[in-house]
């Protein structure tokens, strides 16, 4: 998110086209006032294409600006909740428009504006970007805000504020049927433009300990960082604590609390944990893996292994290191069906990175299961996950350390040997984006 950059210039132009008439403002609001504001107001709110229902209305006064035009003001109060100023100038048909917010930026000499709002329902002017944040996902009352910028056109503005204990970048499009954009100011990369001033950068960071807090976890924050969010605006945020563990926390689109997943089965959340040791390797069960491991089919003494967050199907997976191969795999586990061991360049394909084994493990397998393939010539140099058929073959491609076109292995669901090869060409074929390792792209 970056700032607009036009900062304050269409509100202190407006705050010098009035001071002429506002130089001495009432505290009172007169029966005449309230008579041609509100007599004057539905046409100009239709001119301006306002989404207005009036509620109050009054004439503030006439002033001249550089252009010497006379322009006359009106604040207008909305059933909608936001209040706006309005600009009349003479022989121009629509209006100049600007919200409560704007309205309440202090002059070039710190004074309070003396165009501001102060119909009694604009006198908190912040309120009336309530139902903005919502319109952006955001479902909190906002209890301060200062206007930050517009685009020349008007078209985008540009808000701080404060609500449901976070401090936000708020950017409305003036577009109707447009969402707003709104970003916490403590996720806002260095860089971004966007100016936080209603909170310090202390307050901004103890988002991070709030969700810890909230989450019950025994974290002391040692590092922290920003994930992003969802569509439907739930930010993720991750935590490395002094005690050892990580954390990725969950908020809802009210910056409230909602879930903390251990850094052990965050893998599918954002990449998993970037500032902890995710998967710390266990021992106790070793011989009960390698008897699952065996029943699969896949010969591994296990040494070590590390839980992956079970599959949809509920089956645990589990990474699994061997003391008798260099080669590992990740074995799924249901109590439903037998068990199934599944190289780690073959769990790729589901979802799932193996952190044990190195991927040139594999290559000596690789090479072999070509030769009985009847292609002895291509000792593997490289490999990568290719991806699954519509049948639920994984698909394997490698390349050859002499430089020559590669091949795709086409594994069936259930088998550990591939049952056919595949030329580049061939592979291209069958979707996938054709070969991409660098040797095989040259063929």
């Amino acid at each position: 998110m970056r700032a607009l950059g036009i900062g304050f210039a269409a509100v202190l132009m407006l705050a010098a086209t009035a001071s002429a008439a506002f130089a001495a403002p009432k505290d009172s609001i007169s029966p005449d006032e309230r008579k041609a504001g509100m007599k004057a107001a539905p046409a100009l709110i239709d001119a301006a294409h306002l989404n207005c229902t009036l509620t109050d209305a009054r004439l503030m006064g006439s002033g001249a600006g550089p252009d010497k035009v006379k322009t006359t003001f009106y604040e207008i109060a909305c059933q909608q909740g936001m209040g706006y100023v309005l600009g009349a100038k003479d022989k121009v048909p629509a209006p100049a428009v600007y919200d409560c917010v704007m309205m309440s930026t202090p002059g070039p000499d710190g004074k309070p504006n003396p165009s501001a709002c102060k119909l009694p329902a604009n006198l908190n002017p912040a309120a009336g970007l309530t139902p903005i944040m919502a319109k952006g996902g955001r479902n909190c009352a906002v209890d301060k805000a200062r206007y930050l910028g517009s685009t020349p056109d008007m078209s985008l503005t540009e808000y701080e504020v404060t609500c449901g204990g976070g401090d936000y970048i708020l950017q409305s499009p003036s577009a109707p049927g447009s969402v707003p954009t709104v970003a916490l100011c403590a996720t806002l990369p260095p860089g971004s433009g966007a100016q936080c001033t209603l909170t310090t950068p202390e307050q901004q960071a103890a988002v991070y300990q709030q969700l810890v807090t909230a989450s019950g976890k025994a974290c002391t924050i040692k590092d922290k960082r920003y994930i992003g969010a969802t569509a439907d605006h739930v930010d993720y945020f991750e935590v490395a604590c002094t005690e050892g563990k990580g954390y990725i926390l969950e908020s809802d689109a009210s910056g409230a609390f909602k879930e903390a997943v251990d850094c052990a089965k965050a893998m599918n959340i954002g990449g998993g944990c970037t500032l902890t040791d995710a998967r710390q390797a266990e021992t106790e069960q070793d011989a009960i893996y390698t008897d699952l491991a065996k029943k699969a089919g896949f010969d591994c003494s296990v040494s070590k292994y590390a839980e992956f967050p079970a599959s949809e199907s509920g089956a645990e997976v589990v990474e699994l290191a061997c003391s008798n191969r260099p080669d590992g795999g990740v074995g799924f586990f249901s109590a439903k069906g037998p068990p199934v061991v599944k190289d780690c360049l073959r769990a790729e394909a589901e979802g799932y990175r193996c952190s044990f084994s190195p991927a040139d493990a594999l290559y000596s397998k690789l090479t072999a299961q070509l030769k009985a393939k009847g292609k002895a010539s291509c000792i593997v140099s490289g490999a990568r996950s290719y991806g699954r058929t519509t049948t639920g073959a994984d698909l394997i491609e490698v390349a050859c350390s002499d430089g020559g076109p590669g091949w795709v292995l086409d594994y069936p669901p259930g088998s550990n040997l591939p049952g056919e090869l595949l030329n580049c060409a061939q592979a291209a074929a069958t979707g996938g984006g054709g070969c991409q390792l660098p040797t095989n792209m040259k063929h």
